[in-house]
């Protein structure tokens, strides 16, 4: 009997290994019920371009699964259903393995939602492929940051009125109104803005804070304050008091070409990261590659030029050139709004105008590839996190080389 079923046990695997489509299968079953339940270092092993994917999630049903020979010999096509499918390929030393696949990936439902809209996601995409877009943080980092100003740019104060009601004796409390206008095509709730007023007084200076009131898009709304009638209000400035993500995610209104353009602004070929990724010793290897002395020699120069430039109170202008390369200066000149020959400093800052907590460095660590950084600060109070993007020069210096 032992004998039998030993000789039936050869003839089965005899009959697989000369039939390459059920061994095919047989390696797509199992690679698909790693799948299902997510053994990331099983998947790897045999699908190394995977391991820019963090999740996998698919729900497997052996039955639903289909195998199909490709053109290219020792290839085949595999399909588990719902649009989910995934190639696997035998070498020369009979050893299988999956080349690409689409729909096995989990992606967070708002990051691929996000990712759709702005064009990080493509029909046809693998799921390698996929990942590694949705992977450029500093992307939306980047647009977030460029956003948030853009819409400070639009929603501003104007006119300030002060002859609403006119203290009598400028003893009693006055009345005066600020108008406020909306550049963008989007509704601003008030909820989401304050007026902050400054004034002079005979006793000295000091400020007020009004609510906001809901804007129209593209239009203006005037916006009512009191003030102590011994003063007299000179100017007003607006303030969002929601969070920049917050903000971002309640007005922000994508094109569906964002990614493919900050690609190009920032000439950046996303296969041959990849492929240089896979070479020792390229410019493009892995952050883990660069030694630990770097980083620390990188945050020490950072957390020095915030500290005393952006964050203190010492004069940029007559040391720009020793932080900054050729390119960072030209963005730095550019975005100057006076005629002195300055340079815009606060573009290193969280574009808040008021505030009355600690400014101060919190963090500072490399976010990927290169010299790429977060630097997470307090800005009088406000929460920002900028990120700076800096050079090596022949001579072993840093420069920053951009900051968004």
């Amino acid at each position: 009997m032992k004998s039998l079923l030993a000789v039936l046990c050869l003839v089965a695997m005899t009959a697989c290994s000369e039939d390459p489509k059920a061994e095919a299968t047989a390696f797509a079953n199992r690679f698909a019920s790693y799948v299902a339940q997510n053994q990331l270092d099983s998947i790897r092993a045999v699908y190394p371009d995977a391991a820019e994917c963090d999740s996998f999630a698919v729900k497997f049903n052996p039955d639903s699964l289909t195998v199909e020979a490709d053109a290219q010999p020792d290839t085949y096509k595999v399909s588990v259903g719902g649009g989910v499918d995934f190639v696997v390929v035998k070498d020369k030393d009979g050893k299988w393995s999956v080349t690409s696949s689409h729909g096995l990936v989990a992606f967070n439902a708002d990051d691929l939602a996000f990712a759709k809209s702005v064009g990080q996601y493509k029909e046809g995409l693998t799921d390698v492929q996929l990942a590694r877009r949705m992977g450029v943080k500093e992307f939306k980092d980047g647009l977030v940051s460029s956003f948030v100003k853009d819409l400070q740019s639009k929603v501003k104060t104007g006119r300030i009125n002060r002859d609403i009601h006119f203290p009598e004796y400028m003893a009693d409390e006055g009345i005066g109104a600020v108008t406020v206008t909306n550049g963008t095509g989007k509704t601003i709730d008030g909820s989401d803005y304050v007026i902050i007023l400054f004034a002079d007084g005979q006793h000295g200076s000091g400020s007020y804070r009004a609510k906001g009131n809901s804007i129209p898009a593209n239009g203006s709304t005037n916006v009512r304050f009191t003030y102590a009638g011994n003063s007299y209000v000179n100017s007003a400035m607006l303030t969002f008091v929601i969070p920049d993500q917050q903000l971002f995610v309640k007005y922000f209104e994508a094109k569906g070409t964002e990614f493919d353009e900050y690609l190009k602004a920032n000439d950046i070929d996303l296969d041959k990261v990849a492929e240089g990724q896979k070479t020792a010793g390229d410019e493009t290897a892995p952050a883990k590659a660069n030694p630990a002395e770097e980083d620390a020699a990188v945050e020490q120069f950072i957390r020095k030029f915030y500290t005393t430039y952006v964050l203190g109170d010492a004069e940029f202008a007559p040391v720009v050139k020793k932080y900054c390369s050729p390119k960072l200066l030209k963005k730095l000149k550019a975005d100057y709004d006076f005629d002195d020959g300055g340079y815009a400093i606060w573009d290193f800052r969280s574009g808040q105008q008021d505030g009355n907590g600690k400014s101060e460095v919190k963090s500072v660590k490399r976010v990927r590839d290169g010299l790429v950084y977060e630097v997470e600060m307090l800005d009088m109070g406000h929460p920002h996190t900028a990120l700076v993007s800096l050079v090596k020069t022949e001579a072993g210096d840093f420069l920053f080389d951009d900051v968004k």
